[in-house]
């Protein structure tokens, strides 16, 4: 058995505290618009979406001094509650319907998230050592969408026999927040990082920056930093298909929690299957580095050919001229609701592999944990402009949520050619950065990066 102060078992524990807490808030958004009723009540999800986007991707970019400054357990517990009070929110709609209580809600799950997310990123690729941060990352991402999976299930099971439910009971609301309670305080039982020791005797290194403003200036470069620029829209559109699809289960299966919480499920459960495959391409000791970044570029843009193609079909058959959305069950309407579980396994796995490759991508620029903290912050900051602006067009006269009569062609399909647009902008920008500036890099120590700046910009200061 490991030691608990063993970075592995930390990383372990880590991996349950996000999986009470973003999984669990994966899980329930994953029935679309948080198990509200979607088809009268999408909107306030959406306009709550915006305001959680945008501040978190200011928090993105701020968090790291924090992290610093108060360690990771204070910035995991804060980040805990705030998911918390944001599942609470839809919980009092239910009795309420106060709209603004779900935005404030929002908007400290921002700042929260922030939080959360720069804490497990600093832990998760600080901790191992250089041969085990494949494993320990597997492992993280693993249980974490492991808790996306079981909360799936979740309202399924305690709402089987109530086919006709639009909502989710408070008994499923009370098991969510309950969870999410547990992971917050579960937070606290990690060790400070001076305290955890690898297998070898060494401590885990804390990765210090030479100053505050050396930091700053770092991540404002990385807006100069050509390779940044070419990958923004790929991370800009990483979480921007999230809303439509997610949106698209809680509106297609607006009469059956119980449906929307298997493709919950499953929707998690796909991406749990195709990141574990998607990694072994990305890992294979057989190919260079180059090599793989091009099979994988080349595997992921077919798979997003053949499902968005799939997801073209689907819409089509829900436009206004068709009667709208359909009011599919997994077990009264299995033939036609077995189409619509296809697909969404399929987004699911397509999410995994896209988010999963701009990961890659990121690892491969850099080996410098130093300088890839800083294009994690960049790239979340990216993802949460886009995840803050897809509510405004899925609300907009072209979106799943519009009733407008001019959207002819059919409900929705001016939102997923966006969507489609962005994925294929991401793609070709990409490909300079993926067929032209990854190379069979060395690894630098965090150190030998900082000396490097410090020369850099006294440099730039003597000019």
């Amino acid at each position: 058995m490991l030691p608990y102060n063993d970075p592995y078992t930390q990383v372990i524990l880590l991996g349950f505290v996000v999986f009470c807490l973003p999984g669990m808030h994966n899980a329930i958004s994953g029935m679309g618009a948080y198990g509200i009723d979607a088809d009268k009540d999408a909107s306030i999800v959406n306009n709550a979406n915006t305001a959680l986007g945008a501040i978190f991707a200011v928090s993105s970019l701020v968090a790291g001094g924090l992290f610093n400054l108060v360690g990771h357990r204070w910035l995991l517990f804060f980040g805990g509650l705030s998911y918390t009070l944001y599942i609470s929110s839809y919980f009092a709609w239910g009795f309420i319907h106060s709209a603004p209580f779900i935005v404030v809600a929002a908007i400290l799950l921002g700042l929260g998230a922030g939080c959360l997310w720069c804490a497990q990123g600093a832990i998760m690729m600080g901790y191992p050592s250089e041969g085990d941060k494949g494993k320990y990352i597997g492992v993280f991402w693993a249980i974490f969408n492991t808790g996306a999976v079981l909360g799936g299930f979740i309202p399924m099971g305690i709402q089987w026999n109530d086919p006709d439910a639009k909502t989710i009971s408070t008994p499923v609301f009370i098991v969510f927040l309950s969870i999410t309670v547990v992971g917050a305080f579960l937070s606290l039982f990690l060790l400070p990082a001076s305290k955890v020791i690898r297998a070898d005797g060494t401590p885990v290194a804390k990765v210090k920056f030479s100053s505050a403003s050396t930091e700053a200036r770092a991540i404002l470069n990385l807006f100069k930093d050509w390779r940044m620029l070419a990958l923004f829209p790929m991370f800009f559109t990483s979480n921007w298909f999230y809303g439509y699809q997610l949106n698209l289960n809680g509106l297609n299966q607006k009469n059956s929690i119980r449906t929307r919480s298997f493709d919950s499920a499953s929707y998690w459960g796909a991406q749990v299957i195709a990141s574990l495959l998607f990694a072994r391409l990305l890992d294979n000791p057989n190919w260079t580095r180059r090599t793989r970044a091009r099979y994988g570029f080349f595997v992921l843009a077919a798979l997003l050919i053949i499902v968005y193609a799939g997801g073209i079909a689907f819409q089509s058959t829900i436009g206004i001229g068709n009667g709208g959305f359909k009011d599919y069950d997994m077990v009264n309407t299995t033939g036609e609701w077995i189409k619509f579980w296809l697909l969404f396994f399929g987004y699911g796995a397509t999410d995994a592999l896209f988010q999963g490759y701009a990961y890659w991508i990121m690892g491969a620029l850099s080996n410098d944990i130093h300088v890839v903290a800083r294009y994690v912050g960049f790239y979340k900051f990216a993802q949460n402009i886009g995840g803050c602006l897809y509510g405004q067009v899925s609300n907009s006269p072209i979106g799943n949520n519009a009733t407008h009569p001019e959207n002819a062609v059919g409900k929705g399909m001016g939102e997923l050619f966006v969507c489609i647009a962005l994925i294929a902008l991401s793609l070709i920008c990409a490909a300079p950065v993926v067929f032209k500036a990854i190379q069979e890099t060395s690894v630098e120590t965090a150190e030998e990066t900082i000396e490097k700046e410090k020369q850099e910009y006294a440099a730039e200061a003597e000019v």
